[in-house]
């Protein structure tokens, strides 16, 4: 609950890591706020948020920055989709920069060489989590408003991939039909190599909520009008998705393998971040191993993004704790050079022992990062090690463990896909002298 709400004028210092502009009150403490730029003077509605933090959201502008534009979708204001958008490209590039390279130096990590960032542009996201409500003859579909839980109905989103800006559009009748009147649902869409895939959370508008023939028939009706390969359900979050219908197998290449992936599945949220991080892994493998063809590990696997594409060049072991996933993965690999493994490598990493048979490893975590497995990893005598993360912080903390342990970082690269987010992305080669 926020309590403590009153206007103050702040002059915005700097950019945050989380993109939030810094001010500090005449008493000293720090002031977060939303969509400001360094050098702005505003007036802002300061809040205490239950955690003790202050955040202040702007009410007027009383001089602008000089990094300050006008944002190119015309929803920003409300849409809480986007952070970034007020900002000169040429500030928000640097910001990037100076975001990673600060969590690195809070750890006392330096590269030896920073390689050029890779910027992925608007129109490439492809996957959606929009906010659903059918209220009598209108139906909502968006996202939620920043700070807020109204649904700002956008007609357009200028991150997504035209497709899923196309079915948005097409999705509404159907969502009439689908859609229990006056409750939320999620609207879950994601687009995979040439499939589309809709998962909806929430309560259906059968009489139990539940699938019936009407029900089943809006689904069919809406996969076939929007070219859908998939569409699932579920009542609640927690839940797991069930298949409604299938009209096309729903698999993803990644290299050498073609993978089942099952509803809702993790991929890269673009395709052209999958292929920048997929190049900047490899590039970093092919350059070391040479003609040596290596045994090599993928840790934090998935569904083998990076596995299908590093057996081009030696075998590789595949560890991952999801069952699905690494079930997919296996099935796919048969005759490979792939071997997956499950295995949960936060409460047991691969041992010194283990990582020591190894010309290669590769590491992808979640946002926490791979703390325990980072720690055996520099005990270890693998020559190579490539870490990717999508936390600048949670990787630096990583960093710092391997180059205790004797490894050098040399070379980082800022993979930007997340466009206009305070999201960003690292790719980190790590050798041992």
């Amino acid at each position: 609950m926020m309590t403590e709400k009153r206007v103050e004028r702040l002059e915005i210092e700097a950019l945050g890591p989380k993109g939030d502009g810094i001010a500090r009150l005449s008493n000293g403490e720090t002031v977060f706020v939303g969509r400001a730029a360094a050098g702005d003077v505003v007036d802002a509605r300061v809040n205490k948020n239950k955690q003790g933090i202050l955040r202040g959201d702007i009410r007027g502008i009383v001089t602008p920055s000089l990094d300050r534009i006008e944002a190119p979708c015309p929803h920003y204001q409300e849409c809480g989709g986007c952070q970034l958008q007020h900002i000169t490209p040429a500030v928000y590039q640097d910001w990037t920069q100076e975001t990673v390279l600060s969590a690195l130096a809070a750890r006392d990590v330096v590269p030896e060489t920073m390689l050029p960032p890779v910027l992925i542009p608007e129109h490439t996201r492809r996957r959606a989590n929009w906010v659903a409500l059918t209220q009598k003859d209108k139906v909502y579909l968006g996202y939620n408003q920043q700070r807020a839980h109204s649904i700002v109905d956008i007609n357009e989103c200028l991150v997504l991939h035209p497709r899923l800006n196309e079915i948005k559009d097409g999705l509404k009748p159907y969502l009439k039909r689908l859609l229990r009147d006056s409750r939320r649902a999620n609207i879950f869409v994601q687009l995979c190599d040439d499939l589309c895939e809709v998962v909806i959370t929430g309560e259906l508008a059968s009489r139990r909520g539940e699938m019936d023939l009407a029900v089943m028939e809006a689904v069919a009706d809406m996969a076939q009008a929007l070219g859908l390969a998939r569409v699932s359900w579920r009542e609640k979050e927690r839940h797991t998705p069930q298949v409604m219908i299938a009209p096309q197998p729903f698999k993803k290449r990644f290299g050498v393998l073609e993978v089942d992936m099952p509803p809702q599945s993790f991929i890269q949220p673009s395709a052209e971040g999958e292929t920048a991080l997929v190049q900047g892994v490899m590039q970093a493998l092919e350059k070391f191993v040479q003609k040596k063809k290596p045994r090599m590990a993928d840790l934090f696997a998935g569904s083998g993004c990076f596995a299908g594409h590093m057996a081009a060049i030696g075998a590789v072991d595949a560890y991952e704790f999801d069952d699905e996933a690494i079930d997919n993965v296996s099935r796919a690999a048969g005759g490979k050079g792939i071997q997956a493994y499950k295995r949960n490598l936060f409460e047991r990493p691969l041992t010194v022992d283990e990582l020591n048979v190894y010309g290669a490893v590769v590491f992808d975590p979640p946002r926490a990062g791979a703390k325990e497995q980072a720690a055996t990893l520099a005990g270890s005598k693998v020559p190579l090690v490539v870490g990717v993360s999508c936390n600048p912080r949670s990787f630096a903390r990583d960093a710092e463990t391997l180059i205790n342990g004797g490894y050098v970082l040399k070379t980082l690269q800022i993979v930007d896909q997340f466009v206009y987010s305070a999201h960003l992305e690292v790719i980190g080669t790590f050798i041992r002298p």
